[in-house]
């Protein structure tokens, strides 16, 4: 079947909003890649381990609140993760 001349509202579920979001192509992509797995995405995109190094590094001593805000966490969960680093006092 050639599906190059379909447009979104053929495809079913995810993958009609697949190809809304980026593109024909790509969603032919996952869907070999994925097909019959289900697959979740975590809400947090970036890993932990990066995170507890950018934090570290960003830093100043004043600026817990922002990196808080800046990273969508928790005032507590930053000065617990700069606590660990033996950063925050």
């Amino acid at each position: 079947m050639d599906t190059s001349r379909l447009d979104s509202s053929c495809f079913n579920g995810a993958y009609k909003e697949f190809v809304e979001l980026i593109g024909y192509q790509n969603t032919l992509l996952v869907h070999s890649y994925f097909a019959g797995q289900y697959v979740t995405f975590p809400k947090r995109l970036l890993s932990e381990q990066y995170l507890y190094e950018q934090i570290a590094k960003e830093y100043d001593g004043t600026n817990a609140k922002e990196l808080a805000r800046k990273y969508d966490y928790s005032y507590s969960w930053i000065r617990k993760i700069l606590k660990k680093k033996a950063i925050y006092k």
